[in-house]
């Protein structure tokens, strides 16, 4: 096993560790997949012309499919393992000035 092969290996592996909560729905992995997907073609016409906004779209469209392939999302899994039960009163202040 090369090098290249143990590096691919332990980035999944700690994915799939960060992962293991952060299940989503069918229809979410849908929607990933197809605006992940136009993502990508979108900002592959841009690489030339504007490259810096165009590999930010890359980034993020690449992004949306490995989450619609995977079906796992680290973002939704991080903040549902970071819940917190209590209850959360929100007081409003506002003030008018004339």
């Amino acid at each position: 096993m090369g090098i290249i092969e143990l590096a691919v290996e332990k980035v999944k592996d700690k994915i799939d560790e960060a992962c293991e909560q952060g299940e989503i729905s069918n229809s979410e992995r849908l929607l990933s997949v197809i605006a992940g997907g136009f993502i990508l073609g979108f900002s592959a016409k841009r690489l030339v012309r504007h490259p810096l906004g165009a590999l930010s779209g890359l980034t993020l469209g690449g992004a949306l499919v490995a989450r619609g392939i995977t079906g796992k999302c680290p973002v939704k899994g991080a903040l549902e393992a970071e819940k917190v039960e209590d209850d959360v009163t929100v007081i409003e202040h506002r003030y008018f000035v004339k």
